[in-house]
């Protein structure tokens, strides 16, 4: 699986489960919070870009905490 895809699949995850324990791991990791934004969409566009900085194994270690 490419990396954009594994990209959209936690932020898909994360902005569907905010409160489970895999996404507050990930928005904890990247010092996020989600009550900070007013919409679901706001955090996805904000946690896709700081995704798109990381490096393919911080990537993977995200995808394997979602799936």
């Amino acid at each position: 699986m490419r990396k954009e895809e594994k990209i959209d699949e936690i932020v898909h995850f994360v902005t569907s489960n905010p409160d489970s324990t895999a996404s507050r791991a990930i928005l904890r990791r990247y010092y996020l919070n989600n009550n900070l934004y007013e919409t679901s969409k706001e955090l996805a566009i904000h946690l896709k870009q700081v995704l798109e900085e990381k490096e393919a194994d911080e990537i993977d270690f995200c995808f394997y905490l979602v799936k």
